[in-house]
């Protein structure tokens, strides 16, 4: 079953438009993981500097940000993303460990998800927790 997620940080003022450029047009990572994980979506929100990253997952959220750390495409946009943010919201994301930190801290916190019953049925049918 896909699972959600959303990270949240802070960019300076003034440099929200370039933001919004860097977020909409960089290339996509390779999304399949392994066999068992992949990253199924990914959304960018803004509401003047704060931006929210929203994540829908299959699998184990831990692979998927080692993955997303090693990926080139994802290292070019935050090297590219790092001279736009807040001091306090600056992060290595070129490694695993630098990547599992940021998560730690920017994660934002799972209020509800709710389903239509039509995909709770087919969840539980194939297996997935509800």
């Amino acid at each position: 079953m896909i699972q959600r997620y959303a990270v949240t940080f802070r960019v300076r003022p003034g440099t929200e438009e370039a933001v919004a450029e860097l977020l909409a047009t960089y290339d996509s990572p390779n999304l399949r993981v392994d066999d068992d994980t992949r990253l199924v979506s990914t959304s960018v929100f803004m509401h003047g500097t704060t931006i929210v990253r929203m994540l829908e997952i299959e699998g184990d959220l831990i692979k998927v940000m080692r993955h997303l750390s090693q990926e080139p495409t994802i290292q070019h946009v935050e090297t590219e993303l790092h001279k736009y943010l807040v001091e306090e919201d600056k992060r290595d994301m070129s490694d695993p460990e630098g990547a599992r930190k940021f998560f730690a801290k920017a994660m934002m916190r799972t209020v509800v998800t709710r389903w239509s019953p039509d995909d709770v049925r087919v969840a539980a049918a194939n297996g997935a927790a509800q």
